[in-house]
Formats: structure tokens, C-alpha cells, sequence
């Protein structure tokens, strides 16, 4: 009998994971970040601060996992829709989806927190890493698929304007008068587009 009871646990445990995770999006986008607190999260998902301290641990446990289940879920999403897309329209579209969509923009302000409070484990940050390799080897097929440089030249210019995004991001998410989202994907256009051309 004890051995079904743990099977159980462990079947129910992601799914529980994830409910938490979607409380804490939504958490952030009522509460914001700087008033969030656990008990914000676990009223959303209906369950009580140390239920859901028993799956996290901490709020910046919660936070990363919640940045880590959302980029998993826009990197899916990412490549499915550019896909449909001819390369030129696939790479405005990239940029839209890379840049914050606005000061507050929930991924983006996630992204700011981690960053402030990174993680101390290798798995996750090597996870965290990993987005962004992917950002940029989808940015590299598609200027492939617009010039003719080699995978090389391809992946310099890929890993220099995703980190050219990263900086115009920081702009956008601090509320920089005349800096907001529009002029942010303009300026990594541009850029992009004197270089390919």
C-alpha cells in the first residue's frame, strides 16, 4: 500500500507544480513584483503558503520556475509559428517576440528578477543558457535563409543582436522616455537590415 501512495505523489507532483506556476503568472500580473508575496500565489491557485513552500521552497524558487516554464512554453510556440513565415516576415516576427512587449511586460520583469537573484544550481542556469542559445539559433537559420553567410558569420550576427535586444530591453523595462517597445524592434531592425544588406 505504500508504495502506491508515493507512485501517487510523484504522478500528481508536476501537475501540482505547474497549477502553482500559472497562479504565480497570474500572481505577478495583479500583484506586480515588488508587492508579491507567496501567500499572493497560493491564494490564486488555492492552496496554502506552506503547500505551496513544500513544492519551491522559496518565492525565488517560484520566480525561476516560473521564467523556466514560460520561456519553455514561448520556445515552442517560437518555432511552430516563424515556421509558417517567409524569412523576412519570420524575422520581424522573432524580434517582436524577443523584445518586452512594454515596461511591464511579466516575462521580461522575470527575467530582471532572476537576474538580480540569480540561481545557485548549475542545472538551472545552464537551463536558463539554453534559451537563449536557442533565440539565437533561430535567429541564424532564418539570416541564413536572408544572406548568404556561412553558419559562422551567421551565429556571430545572431548572438550579437540577441544581446543588442537584451540591451534595448533594459531601455523599455525602465520606462526611458522615447525608448519603449516600438523603438526598441525599429533600432534591432535596422541594425540587422544595414548588416544583411
Amino acid at each position: 500500500m505504500r508504495m502506491v501512495r508515493e507512485s501517487k505523489i510523484t504522478l500528481e507532483r508536476p501537475d501540482m507544480r505547474a497549477h502553482v506556476l500559472k497562479a504565480a503568472l497570474l500572481a505577478i500580473e495583479e500583484v506586480g513584483f515588488t508587492q508579491l508575496r507567496v501567500k499572493d500565489i497560493a491564494d490564486r491557485a488555492g492552496m496554502s503558503t506552506s503547500h505551496v513552500l513544500y513544492y519551491f521552497g522559496s518565492r525565488d524558487r517560484i520566480l525561476i520556475s516560473t521564467l523556466l516554464m514560460s520561456e519553455a512554453d514561448l520556445d515552442e510556440r517560437r518555432g511552430a509559428e516563424l515556421a509558417r513565415l517567409d524569412a523576412r516576415a519570420a524575422l520581424d516576427r522573432l524580434v517582436e517576440l524577443y523584445l518586452p512587449r512594454g515596461r511591464q511586460d511579466v516575462r521580461w520583469r522575470l527575467w530582471a528578477q532572476v537576474i538580480a537573484r540569480p540561481p545557485d544550481d548549475e542545472e538551472t542556469l545552464l537551463r536558463l543558457d539554453g534559451f537563449f542559445r536557442s533565440w539565437a539559433a533561430e535567429l541564424a537559420a532564418i539570416v541564413r535563409r536572408l544572406s548568404d553567410l556561412g553558419a559562422e558569420a551567421a551565429e556571430d550576427f545572431a548572438v550579437r543582436h540577441c544581446r543588442l535586444m537584451d540591451g534595448l530591453s533594459g531601455d523599455v523595462l525602465l520606462g526611458i522616455p522615447g525608448h519603449d517597445a516600438l523603438w526598441a524592434k525599429e533600432t534591432v531592425l535596422a541594425s540587422m537590415r544595414r548588416e544583411l544588406a
